[in-house]
């Protein structure tokens, strides 16, 4: 993964800022995240869960590269057992 920097100190989500692919740096939006896993299934409590356990991953991070988000999304899901949504989710992000 592709992580740029690792923080000591900012332990939650509200200080992530996410290095697109274009080298800008912009805040970290899990209402991203929250829209493109609605997007792969109706269920609110997969929805939650998988949310969850992304924005806690990368939390612990300053800055994170949009590379790693998406790597992190595709695993959460296939480690949850939902690869075909993980397969759904990869051909979503590279239309």
């Amino acid at each position: 993964m592709d992580v740029l920097r690792r923080s000591q100190t900012t332990m939650h989500p509200g200080g992530l800022t996410v290095e697109n692919l274009a080298g800008e740096h912009v805040p970290f939006n899990p209402r991203q995240i929250h829209a493109a896993l609605s997007a792969l299934t109706n269920d609110p409590t997969v929805v939650h869960r998988v949310e969850s356990l992304i924005v806690a991953q990368l939390a612990g991070f300053d800055v994170v590269a949009t590379g790693t988000i998406e790597a992190t999304v595709v695993d959460t899901l296939e480690q949850l057992g939902y690869a075909n949504m993980a397969r759904s989710y990869r051909k979503q992000q590279h239309v």
